[in-house]
């Protein structure tokens, strides 16, 4: 059977945007060791807006022009405490960890287009939101003391949901430039007030550079995945996001000697396969 070359540039796109977005879990893991988690994403996010600069200049400024600045400010907001929220948890937990509650926004995003957009349910969505929260349980391991951080990365995950389908509800006339700028734009603006409001810190000459750098690999790993879901189906590329948990755990292992436990491993296998499920749901649904 001969190999679908724009499925195949696809899934590279989605692989190549994870090993970025892992790059940026890195690198705030390392920061949040010095850096204020405020601080840090108000950086990720003033960063990005310049990385998009020279983008917006070259196609032209009068292309950010919208009519739905109000759904715009929502996954802006959702986006953003979502931000807040990863971050924490990456400064706490685990790099594959956090990178994994991350991932469970598929579980999160039918439940909100159910209340939101009322979307149609199907048996398989419900089964898949039952398989993943399954998984999340054993992750937690509610026998045990949960970690506050990893309760953290988990709301962030809901929040990200939100923001994924505020996007779908404007995804029809919104291209994925101006998604992208609205969000930097006030990303900005909403997390510069905890920064106003607090305690000032100005980063060192090696902090700014990683800072930059911070930026630099967020945006590209948003634009890696933009143009593989152009280029394939969600159903046939959306399960190589979860590559991110084997880079994370490489890098995590190397860098910080962490080692996931058998438990993590079913718990994260769970939602693995809830979050497929999900994923070729809600696209053999807009078919």
């Amino acid at each position: 059977m001969p190999i679908n070359k724009v499925v195949l540039i696809g899934s590279l796109f989605v692989i190549l945007g994870e090993v970025f977005f892992v790059s940026m879990g890195m690198l705030v893991k390392y920061l949040g060791e010095s850096i204020p988690n405020h601080h840090l994403v108000f950086y990720r996010n003033v960063l990005a807006a310049l990385v998009l600069i020279p983008l917006l200049y070259k196609q032209g400024f009068h292309n950010i022009k919208t009519r739905h600045i109000g759904m715009h400010l929502i996954r802006s907001l959702c986006g953003v405490l979502a931000m807040y929220c990863f971050f924490y948890a990456l400064a706490n937990i685990e790099l594959a960890n956090a990178m994994l509650l991350k991932l469970t926004g598929p579980i999160f995003i039918p439940i909100i287009a159910i209340l939101w957009i009322q979307e149609h349910v199907t048996t398989k969505t419900i089964l898949g939101i039952a398989v993943g929260f399954v998984g999340v349980i054993i992750f937690l391991n509610p026998t045990a003391e949960i970690q506050f951080a990893a309760l953290v990365g988990l709301a962030g995950g809901a929040l990200a949901a939100a923001a994924k389908v505020a996007i779908r509800k404007m995804s029809n006339t919104e291209p994925t430039t101006r998604i992208v700028f609205y969000f930097a734009l006030f990303g900005a603006v909403f997390s510069s007030i905890p920064v106003l409001a607090g305690q000032a810190y100005v980063p060192t000459a090696k902090e700014w550079s990683l800072l930059l750098l911070l930026g630099v690999v967020g945006t590209c790993g948003q634009f890696c995945l933009t143009q593989a879901y152009r280029l394939a189906p969600a159903s046939q590329v959306g399960p190589f996001t979860y590559s991110s948990l084997l880079w994370a755990s490489i890098a995590g292992w190397f860098f910080w000697g962490e080692l996931p436990t058998a438990q993590t491993i079913i718990g994260a296998s769970l939602i693995i396969a809830a979050g497929i499920i999900l994923i070729y749901r809600r696209n053999t649904n807009a078919a």
